[in-house]
């Protein structure tokens, strides 16, 4: 009878403390978070055009390797002026002086993955109101929306109301938490193709140009530009750039057989999940390319010129179709990272690399 009670026990603590592994990013106030379908969860004071910005990153599961790092200067601006962090941050006005003993402490880069250190910061600016630098007042990263950013964290994790939440902390054990989602595992890539003839790429070429379907397409056949690489020994992939702005082009995708008479196919993204920004799951590929040797295909969207926000996403063709890799996005545009270190919003297990020929 006893067993039987803790059984139920423990399946109900299952149903509460669950992981929740839809991607998502959302804004609080002057905070921003993200999470990926492995639960894996980012969240930064937003902008970061200040110069200043916190960090703080988190695993799903008891293998939780947190970060929190503070950050003067980024790839953009580059190296900024000014004295080490760790003797010129204020805290709503008032010297802060962390205990930094188990931080990585660089001039401008202060950086710690001990679980009590990082406990023992929040606990110091979680009421409070601003960290700014002595040196720069305009550097400053607004704290307001960092516990609301925090708490969502904890519940996609399934930390709250246990000993290693960071901000609704119970007295469940810190082991006792949910396992970190399984990411879905990539197909087997296929052997690397055939390179194309010349005959057949200049074929292709001029059927993508002048024969192929691109009735939506908006730019004048004279002004598309048309690429094409092998997809497998009989087939071909063919981008054919239809819409075109200051920074980014749009393009149509198509199977193609390698031989005459041709015979083309459209290929379309469709996402497992519904992106924050763009609120549907079929994917325009904007700033294509594509890597014949590894059967993978880029997108790169950005969001201004700069390329400082935007999405980016990595396919894997599987024989028939392309399937996701990795999607990542940022929809801040405050000039802080650039695309490869955009926080992600899906992940997946490679199983194995092409075979060569």
């Amino acid at each position: 009878m006893l067993h039987w009670i803790k059984s139920l026990l423990v399946l109900s603590f299952l149903f509460v403390a669950s992981v929740r592994a839809d991607p998502l990013q959302k804004s609080f106030s002057d905070w921003q978070m993200t999470c990926n379908n492995a639960a894996f969860c980012v969240a930064r004071n937003i902008p970061g055009d200040n110069g200043l910005v916190m960090t703080i990153s988190r695993h799903a599961g008891v293998n939780d390797r947190p970060l929190l790092r503070i950050d003067y200067g980024s790839a953009y601006s580059g190296e900024l002026p000014g004295g080490d962090l760790k003797d010129n941050l204020l805290i709503d006005q008032r010297r802060l002086k962390p205990d930094l003993k188990h931080w990585t402490v660089e001039p401008h880069h202060l950086a710690t993955s001990n679980a009590i250190a990082i406990d023992e910061f929040l606990d110091l600016v979680m009421e409070a109101k601003s960290l700014q630098l002595t040196f720069d007042p305009k550097a400053l990263i607004s704290l307001r929306g960092m516990k609301a950013a925090l708490l969502l964290m904890d519940d996609v994790q399934g930390r709250v109301n246990g000993m290693s939440a960071w901000i609704k902390r119970g007295d469940r054990a810190i082991w006792d938490v949910p396992p970190q989602p399984k990411v879905p595992a990539l197909p087997e890539a296929l052997p690397q193709p055939a390179a194309l003839t010349r005959e057949e790429t200049s074929g292709l070429i001029d059927y993508g140009t002048w024969r192929v379907n691109t009735d939506s397409c908006s730019l004048d056949p004279m002004r598309r530009e048309v690429s094409v690489s092998p997809l497998t020994d009989t087939k071909a992939l063919l981008l054919v750039s239809c819409e075109m702005g200051a920074y980014n082009v749009i393009d149509l995708a198509f199977e193609v057989t390698r031989e005459q008479p041709y015979v083309a196919r459209g290929i379309s993204l469709t996402l497992p999940f519904t992106p924050p920004t763009i609120n549907e799951r079929q994917l325009e590929l904007i700033n294509a390319e594509y890597d014949a040797a590894t059967g993978q295909l880029y997108t790169f969207g950005k969001g201004r010129g700069l390329g400082d926000c935007g999405s980016a996403s990595r396919w894997q063709f599987d024989g028939n179709s392309f399937v996701l890799a990795e999607y990542a996005e940022e929809s801040t545009c405050d000039a802080w990272h650039s695309s490869d270190d955009w926080p992600t919003l899906w992940v997946s297990q490679s199983r194995s690399t092409p075979q060569q020929r």
